[in-house]
């Protein structure tokens, strides 16, 4: 059964991601109560499109799944684009030398130090434009045959397996600065493990937890008051492994909006809304284009100083999308048998 509602949910999964990224671009200094709870609840959009993707790979792919189709098709669709998109976004960065040219690059004056290295890394990591997202939901994908004893095991094995690894999650925190896929992958994967159960138990789900939808919605906000209370900066801890600096409240905050947005969405199969359908359909298009618009933007900054706040992100936000659709279209339309290839739509 295709839900409508997954779509909707991608399409509001990647508005959050780039409003999330065009916090800089805004000159957004975050001081009040009520912005660190606004920004909290933007922040780590990241978890929504994980949480589509592990409730997608059940709903979708499951039923028919050959590893090797499966995976070449990812291969095809989401990571040739990062290698020909990582070419210009590498090229950028060793212009510029950043960002983190402390890590990326050596500390030798020779073209092994200062090109190949960061080069290689750069690639490795995902470390420009935000493309970290590609080696670390590869990783997940190459972990499919794991995901597929998962679903094929009794619930109580499932909930068994996904609760220590959720614990563990809350404790060990993103990687700083996204330069470790592999604690990536263990951070996130209760939150695709979530997506995983969640489309197992939805008719469960929209049956019983329907009723208590605005309760769940009471959760999540609860938890962005918590994070804001505690003081905590925006967004997911990014720490070194185990590293005492508390427990990460956002993880818990974003699975309880997954689980709201899910349950709402739901109510909406019947509407057919052709913005949210192309936002959703050019969502990894917008991806991996959103950046380019961002960084031309904050070239751009000292003309508008005088603007900054939060209200800049209502402008910049459909501005960035709109120019990164555009330009995916763009390709589309003009190269259509490569365009997936180049831009992932």
């Amino acid at each position: 059964m295709y839900l409508i509602s997954l779509d909707y949910f991608r399409a509001i999964a990647i508005t959050v991601i780039v409003t999330g990224h065009c916090f800089g671009i805004s000159g957004w200094v975050i001081d009040s109560f009520s912005e660190r709870v606004l920004a909290n609840v933007i922040s780590g959009g990241t978890h929504f499109f994980v949480f589509i993707s592990g409730f997608l790979f059940h709903h979708v792919f499951f039923p028919h799944f050959v590893f090797r189709q499966f995976i070449w098709k990812k291969f095809r669709n989401v990571y040739v684009p990062f290698l020909f998109l990582s070419v210009f976004g590498i090229a950028l960065s060793l212009h510029i030398r950043g960002p983190f040219p402390e890590y990326y690059f050596g500390p030798e004056p020779t073209p092994a130090d200062q090109v190949i290295r960061p080069a290689l890394l750069y690639l490795w990591h995902g470390g420009v434009f935000a493309y970290w997202y590609i080696p670390f939901i590869m990783t997940i994908f190459l972990l499919s045959p794991l995901f597929i004893r998962y679903i094929r095991a009794p619930l109580p094995v499932r909930v068994a397996v996904l609760c220590p690894f959720l614990v563990l999650s809350l404790f060990l925190g993103r990687p700083v600065d996204n330069l470790s896929t592999l604690q990536s992958v263990v951070f996130f994967l209760p939150v695709y493990l979530t997506g995983i159960l969640c489309s197992m138990e939805k008719d469960w789900l929209y049956s019983r937890l329907s009723p208590h939808l605005w309760s769940v919605l009471a959760a999540a906000l609860a938890l962005t008051v918590a994070q804001a209370l505690a003081g905590m900066s925006p967004g997911d801890l990014q720490k070194p492994p185990f590293a005492v600096t508390g427990i990460d409240i956002n993880l818990l905050q974003k699975l309880a909006f997954s689980l709201f947005l899910m349950l709402f969405l739901h109510r909406y199969e019947h509407v057919d809304s052709q913005l949210l359908r192309l936002l959703a359909s050019s969502s990894f298009a917008i991806y991996f284009l959103h950046g380019w618009f961002i960084y031309v933007i904050s070239l751009f900054q000292r003309h508008y100083r005088d603007l900054y706040g939060p209200h800049l992100l209502l402008v910049l936000t459909p501005l960035v999308m709109a120019a990164s659709c555009w330009l995916a279209r763009l390709v589309k339309t003009y190269l259509p048998r490569h365009s997936r290839l180049l831009t992932g739509w």
